[in-house]
């Protein structure tokens, strides 16, 4: 009998450990023994619905990770919520995914206004929020223990818009066109502030407002300022109105636009390259798509993504946030907590994700985690690329 008492023991022992396991699991909420349960609230509805399709991208990531065994042997289940890109619907989605639903954390949100407003929700909870697209800076700042901004900030953009603007030989005279919000003005603060740098102030800061379908008083004010640059702060159908007016009246100015529009969509919107000869928008990927720089994504997402889910440049702004979500579950071990999520978010550095451009740093003192920014638009030989300056394209070795 002395004899299998240590066997006895051992045996305790491993059921002990196992039980505490399960019991680790099981009382954190959205870990089950085979599931990890991630909301993410995307805008599924409404006239920004096209950013969307960031959700599917986070989702098809997800679907990957899944197909290789999971994290620890428990798949990733996504739970979608419909937050339209309005603050108030927003804040109930996310509500709802966090005390109905139960998930983990929440990963998503492509809206800075919905952003902004669950900032103070998810601040009172110890759910770790992975931002995935949303760009306004004061969703992350300062710093809240479990808010994590794994894309470029309006801040970053918006410091490239200026000195892109500025790099442009003879470039003085620079003008704003932008929409009356805090996404907005988080692009258009910081661009001013580049400006003052270098001792200027824009000529002008015309409002377009959100659902303007004609752009012929903003387009002939700015004929008549002649402006060396125009900075375009605008949504995706509001950009492709300004771009046509533009056009339509020879304003043969170059802009560059922020990251509330799908480059790709835009140009379909306008009609084809030739109507965007003039126009550059801020890029958040270490390349373009259909080449090389981006294969293994688009390659991920393309079998992966739900059917009936259409592929767009929006689907490609989310997977960012996801791999940095799935490396740091790996990280934290089988027995995944909140609260080890969220030190571990802190101490991730110089982190590859493969897809945005730059690498991706946080600490207990910045919860921005990416700052590197290119430009898109056509090159002289009427072939889209990626720009660090005008005509000075970026080396993505």
């Amino acid at each position: 009998m002395r004899r299998m008492l240590p066997l006895i023991f051992a045996a305790l022992g491993l059921i002990t450990t196992g039980i505490a396991a399960a019991a680790d699991s099981s009382s954190v909420p959205g870990v089950t023994k085979d599931t990890i349960r991630i909301g993410v609230p995307e805008p599924f509805s409404g006239p920004l619905s096209t950013f969307g399709a960031a959700g599917y991208g986070i989702e098809a990531y997800y679907n990957y990770i899944n197909a290789q065994g999971g994290i620890h042997g428990r798949k990733i289940q996504v739970v979608f919520g419909d937050a339209a890109c309005d603050p108030a619907r927003g804040v109930a989605v996310t509500k709802r995914l966090i005390y109905q639903e139960g998930v983990f954390l929440i990963n998503g949100v492509s809206c800075s206004a919905v952003g902004l407003a669950l900032r103070p929700v998810i601040a009172a909870t110890d759910v770790p929020f992975v931002i995935g697209t949303a760009s306004n800076q004061n969703i992350s700042a300062p710093v809240v223990h479990n808010i994590f901004q794994a894309v470029q900030t309006a801040h970053d953009f918006g410091a490239e818009m200026g000195n892109f603007a500025l790099s442009k030989p003879g470039a003085k005279r620079i003008a704003i066109v932008e929409h009356s919000n805090e996404w907005a003005k988080g692009y258009s603060d910081t661009v001013v502030d580049v400006l003052k740098k270098q001792g200027l102030e824009p000529i002008a800061d015309i409002r377009m407002e959100r659902g303007a379908t004609d752009a012929t008083a903003q387009v002939l004010r700015l004929k008549e300022l002649k402006p060396d640059f125009i900075v375009s702060v605008l949504y995706g159908p509001e950009s492709a109105v300004f771009i046509k007016a533009a056009n339509k009246f020879g304003l043969n100015v170059p802009m560059i636009g922020a990251l509330g529009a799908d480059y790709m969509e835009t140009q379909q919107r306008v009609g084809g390259p030739a109507g965007m000869k003039n126009f550059y928008m801020v890029h958040q990927y270490r390349g373009l798509l259909n080449t090389p720089d981006l294969a293994k994504f688009q390659g991920i997402v393309a079998k992966y993504i739900q059917k009936g889910q259409k592929i767009t440049d929006f689907t490609f702004y989310g997977p960012g946030s996801a791999v940095a979500v799935a490396h740091v579950l790996q990280e934290i071990g089988p027995n995944p907590t909140r609260e080890k999520f969220n030190n571990a978010m802190e101490k991730l550095k110089d982190f590859n994700t493969g897809i945005l451009a730059g690498k991706m740093s946080f600490s207990p003192q910045d919860h921005q985690g990416v700052h590197t920014v290119y430009v898109v638009g056509y090159d002289k030989a009427g072939q889209r690329a990626v720009f660090e300056s005008w005509d000075k394209k970026a080396n993505l070795d």
